[in-house]
């Protein structure tokens, strides 16, 4: 069955909706994920239906010119299942970003990073996301730092480089700068503070002279890694200590700006909340250990 037209409106009620894996119809499903408004079209009789892709907050993301193609890696991020919403994890984001980037059809699945089932320990060590599963092979992969250098060799365009091979930006900024400056105090805390003001600085500085985006004119790998961790010291710090960078980083509030304006970001976003919330808890937890 073929699958045609825009993206017209959210469902109004649960309809069936398309299953990728089989190609087919499913059953009725709420419409958080990918729904299908279907039509009984008089004139193809009665059992012919003419089907809408109606575009929701889905959980499975296909470029425009690969939406026929099987998913070609099974990615575990953290968000909530029962909400069907991205959780707050710049780590998966930074993978995302980089499957969005090359155009690269993959399935996305939401762990709660509370409730993690056991065989995820039991296949790597630990629980941790994200993580992937290359569908080709049935490998599994773990840790952002090895599944994006995966990715541009599998997919090497667009180009988006390595980390080893893009500027090198930062290196203390996230989240040892960022963390310290949230959890101090007192006479510290001006220190902290000038630590990752220092951090931010030396990006806003390479962007004034080298920009719009760290790797020139177009996005490099540094970028799906260093974008979400602005987004969240932006969020979190003005969440926890009231704080904001210097208003003259003008070149980095821009590139924020300008990266969250990308189709990639608006496909992987997640809310200023959840990080607000990731990271008062995050302190909470560490003050009570």
């Amino acid at each position: 069955m073929g699958v045609t037209g825009k993206a017209v409106r959210r469902c109004p009620k649960l309809v069936p909706h398309f299953d990728w894996s089989t190609n087919s119809l499913a059953p009725a499903k709420e419409s958080s994920e990918i729904c299908l408004y279907q039509q009984r079209s008089r004139a193809a009789g009665p059992h012919t239906f003419r089907v809408k892709l109606v575009r929701a907050q889905t959980a499975r993301r296909f470029s425009h010119t690969a939406m026929a193609q099987a998913a070609a890696y099974d990615v575990y991020v953290k968000g909530s299942p029962e909400k069907n919403e991205l959780g707050d994890c710049p780590f998966s984001h930074r993978v995302m970003l980089t499957l969005e980037e090359k155009q690269v059809p993959y399935h996305k699945n939401l762990l709660d990073e509370k409730k993690m089932p056991d065989w995820i320990e039991e296949k790597f060590g630990k629980k941790q996301i994200p993580f992937i599963q290359i569908k080709e092979t049935g490998e599994w992969m773990l840790d952002s730092d090895k599944i994006v250098p995966f990715l541009e060799e599998k997919h090497p365009q667009p180009k988006l480089g390595t980390p080893d091979t893009c500027p090198q930006l930062a290196q203390d900024l996230f989240p040892t700068a960022f963390m310290e400056f949230l959890k101090s105090s007192g006479s510290e805390q001006k220190e902290k503070e000038a630590a990752l003001v220092a951090q931010l600085k030396e990006i806003n500085d390479f962007l004034e002279k080298n920009g719009p985006y760290i790797g020139g004119q177009n996005v490099c790998a540094a970028d799906m890694q260093k974008a979400p961790q602005l987004y969240h010291i932006k969020v979190g710090t003005k969440a926890i200590k009231d704080w904001e960078w210097p208003a003259e980083f003008t070149a980095l509030s821009a590139y924020l700006q300008r990266m969250m304006e990308r189709p990639s970001w608006k496909h992987t976003y997640y809310t200023e909340k959840y990080v607000a919330d990731g990271w008062k808890l995050k302190l909470k937890e560490q003050s009570e250990q």
